[in-house]
């Protein structure tokens, strides 16, 4: 069963109520684009209101932060994340500190509904000065238009994919190593919607009368110029890359981008061994970590994989004022600001995190087999 909003007083910081929807769907159409609520239906209803954090001052919603939180597996360790946007104050209610507030409200809110970490779309001042962070150690891959027929298999078929398809694209997603445990509300409005705040249709990737894979892709605008992106994609990795040429004849696209998990080795060579040459990438928007002891600790079998029980459960993981330590025997790593311990965990491309592991002796030594940990894409859970 949902939550429901908690009691509180009229005005002040609080979950918006039911009967106030309408007047936050105002909000976020006066601050973005009228409809914005309607193209993200999983994070704006009224199942989801407990986790739509508004201000309000006489009746009137006048800012707002939501998040939708999720489960997701990474290399079958479970993790509880948060989506967070919709960051909206109207101007005329501007320069009174409401949104660094919300923010402030959401983490503890978050926090206390067992949240490992918070997903960002994307970067400001403020969410900087929270601990929010770029990190992971991704890569973006093009396919321009004129590479269409190196990545056009006969082997497989694209078709788009109906509300009939919903099981089928959910066990091809239940596949990943690293993925958010999907209710089947969230597959079936990325079936022909809105992704990421772009249109988007999912096509499934057929050989013979057999799914194989699936691919949410940008539905082509005029001012996209005919470059769009892969908002989402699972199956058999042989199928994607053979499929990419089929998506940029549909549509008559000039080029088609997907973003390559930093882990995913195989769908990376295979791009490669077909001539593309990637650029690096992070994780989509900026990382928050909310409970740092927490998030390692359920990560500890993913690192009796890498390292072994014995060394596994040497480490302890400790949240000490605004300093995070990671301890092995009487070594330790410390990450001196929750921003630093996002790139800790996460990785990033320029090493910010090699001097904390390098000064850790042998705590560093021994995590540099378990991090990074890598991320999970967005896909239809962008808010």
């Amino acid at each position: 069963m949902p939550r429901e909003p908690e009691a509180a007083w009229e005005n002040g910081i609080r979950s918006v109520r039911r009967g106030e929807m309408g007047r936050l769907r105002a909000l976020l159409g006066d601050v973005f684009f009228e409809g914005l609520a309607d193209i993200q239906p999983h994070a704006f209803n009224d199942d989801n209101a407990s986790n739509l954090r508004v201000v309000v001052e006489n009746g009137e919603v006048v800012s707002h932060i939501g998040t939708i939180r999720r489960e997701v597996s990474i290399f079958g360790c479970t993790l509880r994340v948060a989506s967070l946007g919709g960051v909206a104050t109207l101007e005329s209610h501007r320069g009174k500190g409401y949104a660094t507030a919300l923010l402030r409200d959401t983490l503890r809110d978050c926090r206390k509904d067992g949240v490992d970490y918070i997903m960002v779309s994307g970067y400001r001042n403020m969410y900087h000065r929270y601990g929010c962070r770029y990190v992971g150690r991704d890569w973006m891959f093009h396919v321009p238009s004129d590479r269409a027929g190196d990545f056009d298999d006969a082997a497989w078929a694209i078709a788009p994919a109906s509300e009939a398809d919903v099981d089928a694209i959910g066990h091809l997603y239940r596949r990943e190593p690293v993925r958010w445990l999907r209710p089947p509300s969230d597959i079936a409005f990325g079936i022909d919607g809105w992704v990421q705040n772009r249109p988007a249709k999912t096509y499934l990737i057929r050989q013979g009368d057999h799914p194989v894979g699936f691919g949410v892709v940008q539905q082509a605008r005029d001012r996209d110029d005919g470059q769009v992106l892969m908002l989402d994609y699972a199956g058999e990795r042989s199928a994607l890359v053979g499929a990419l040429g089929k998506w940029i004849r549909a549509q008559n696209l000039k080029r088609l981008s997907l973003h390559v998990k930093g882990f995913d080795a195989v769908l990376h060579n295979m791009l490669e061994a077909r001539g593309l040459t990637p650029e690096r990438a992070s994780l989509p928007g900026t990382t928050l970590i909310v409970h740092f002891a927490r998030l390692l600790e359920k990560m500890r079998p993913y690192f009796v994989e890498r390292i072994g029980e014995h060394a596994a459960r040497g480490l302890v993981f400790r949240e000490v004022g605004d300093e995070y330590h990671i301890h092995y025997g009487g070594d330790r790593i410390v990450a001196e600001s929750r921003g630093a311990a996002a790139h800790l965990i996460f990785g990033t491309w320029d090493g910010s995190e090699d001097a904390m592991r390098n000064a850790g002796g042998r705590a560093g030594e021994v995590l540099r087999k378990c991090l990074p940990i890598p991320g999970v894409w967005y896909g239809v859970n962008y808010v």
